[in-house]
C-alpha cells in the first residue's frame, strides 16, 4: 500500500507545478541571491573603497594609502580635499574616509575617520577597528607585519578547525535547504485537506487496512520527496556552488533524515488542526517563514543579537542549522559532535508527531 501511495503522490507532485517550483526551483533562486549577498570567506574579499586625504606632499598620507592598499579587503581612493572625503562617505561611494590633518598629533589632532555612526555596531565596529589599526601602524612607525609577531590567531581546544577558503555558500545552501525543506509540512497538510474535500480520504478509510497503516502510507511518500529535495539541493550546492563537506558525510545524512522527518511530523500536526486548503496555505506559510527567520535560515544566527540566538533554538530550524554549520564548516565533525543537534531535532519530531497523532481525526 505504501508503494502505491508513493506512486500516487509523486504523480500528483509532477502535475502540481506550483509545489515543484516551491520545493525545488525557488530554493535555487534564494541560494544564488543570498550566497551573493553574504560575505563569508574569499568570495567576500572584494576590496572596499576608503577615501583618503592628506596635505600635498605629506608623507603620512602616502603611508596611509600604502597601508590600505597592502591590506586585504581595502583600497585607497585619494580625494581632492577633506570635504570630498566626507562627501564620498555620505554618498556611500566609500565605506569610510580618512583625513590626515597637517598638524597630526596623537590625542591632540588625530586622524579623522569619516564613517556613518548610525550603522549597526556589528557592521561598523569591525570596519572601524581595522582602519584604526591600519592607520596606527602606518603613522606610528610599526613596520608592516609587526602585529603578526604580537598576536597569532589559533582555534582553541574543543573547537574543530574550520575549512580553509570557505565560501558564503557553505551557509546559504543549508539555510535555504532547511527553509524550503520544511515547506513539505505545508504540502502534507494541504494533501490531507484536499483528500477530505474531494472525498478520497473517506474512500481510503473503507479499505481493509488499519488506520495507523493508512496514516503512515500517507506520510511516507512525503518523507521520500523531502529526502529527494534535500539531496537535490545539497548535490547542486556541491556541484554548482562549490559547497564542501568538512565533516562526516554520514553525519550530514543523519542530520538531513531528521530534518525531513521533523518537517513531515510538523505537517501531520498542521493537518490535525483542520482547516481548508486556503486557510492552511495562508497561516501555514506565515508560520514556516517565521520559524525560518528565527532559526537563522535567512540571516545566520551567528550575527544575531544574543537574545535572538537563544530564541532560534525554540524552533527546529535553529538546531538543524547549527548541525549543518558544524558538518559543513568544521573539519572532523561526526555523529558524536552533532549529537545535541540530532537530539534537538529528534525531540521536535517526537513532539510534533505525538501532537499530530493525538489531535488527528480520521472522520471529519
Amino acid at each position: 500500500m505504501i508503494g502505491a501511495a508513493l506512486g500516487k503522490e509523486l504523480a500528483l507532485l509532477a502535475r502540481d507545478r506550483g509545489t515543484v517550483i516551491s520545493l525545488f526551483a525557488l530554493p535555487i533562486v534564494f541560494i544564488v541571491v543570498f550566497g551573493s549577498m553574504f560575505k563569508f570567506g574569499p568570495d567576500g574579499d572584494a576590496r572596499r573603497p576608503v577615501a583618503v586625504w592628506a596635505a600635498p606632499g605629506d608623507p603620512r598620507g602616502a603611508a596611509v594609502v600604502t597601508a590600505l592598499d597592502d591590506a586585504p579587503g581595502f583600497r585607497a581612493v585619494p580625494a581632492a580635499d577633506a570635504a570630498a572625503v566626507r562627501a564620498q562617505v555620505a554618498a556611500e561611494d566609500a565605506v569610510a574616509g580618512l583625513i590626515v590633518p597637517p598638524d597630526f598629533a596623537p590625542g591632540a589632532h588625530p586622524v579623522e575617520l569619516a564613517i556613518d555612526l548610525g550603522q549597526p555596531l556589528a557592521v561598523r565596529a569591525p570596519l572601524q577597528g581595522a582602519l584604526t589599526a591600519l592607520v596606527g601602524r602606518a603613522l606610528l612607525g610599526a613596520p608592516p607585519g609587526a602585529e603578526l609577531a604580537v598576536v597569532e590567531a589559533r582555534t582553541p581546544p574543543g573547537l574543530s578547525r574550520p575549512l580553509d577558503d570557505i565560501t558564503s555558500f557553505q551557509v546559504t545552501v543549508p539555510g535555504n535547504a532547511v527553509l524550503f525543506g520544511f515547506f513539505i509540512a505545508l504540502s502534507v497538510a494541504m494533501a490531507f485537506a484536499e483528500e477530505r474535500r474531494s472525498g478520497a480520504w473517506r474512500r481510503s478509510l473503507a479499505a481493509p487496512v488499519r488506520r495507523r497503516t493508512l496514516l503512515l502510507a500517507k506520510l511516507v511518500p512525503f518523507f521520500v520527496i523531502g529526502l529527494g529535495q534535500l539531496g537535490f539541493l545539497f548535490g547542486l550546492g556541491a556541484l554548482a556552488f562549490g559547497m564542501r563537506v568538512a565533516g562526516s558525510p554520514l553525519a550530514l545524512v543523519a542530520l538531513s533524515v531528521l530534518v525531513v522527518a521533523c518537517a513531515v511530523a510538523l505537517g501531520l500536526a498542521f493537518a490535525s488542526l483542520g482547516g481548508s486548503e486556503k486557510q492552511l496555505g495562508g497561516v501555514g506559510s506565515v508560520v514556516l517563514l517565521v520559524m525560518g527567520l528565527l532559526g537563522g535560515c535567512m540571516l545566520p544566527r551567528l550575527v544575531m543579537p544574543p537574545l535572538m540566538q537563544q530564541l532560534g533554538l525554540a524552533v527546529p530550524h535553529g538546531w538543524a542549522l547549527d548541525g549543518y554549520y558544524a558538518v559543513l564548516v568544521r573539519q572532523g565533525t561526526g555523529i558524536v559532535e552533532i549529537a545535541p543537534q540530532l537530539g534537538g531535532l529528534a525531540a521536535f519530531t517526537t513532539l510534533f508527531a505525538l501532537f499530530g497523532a493525538w489531535r488527528f481525526r480520521f472522520e471529519r
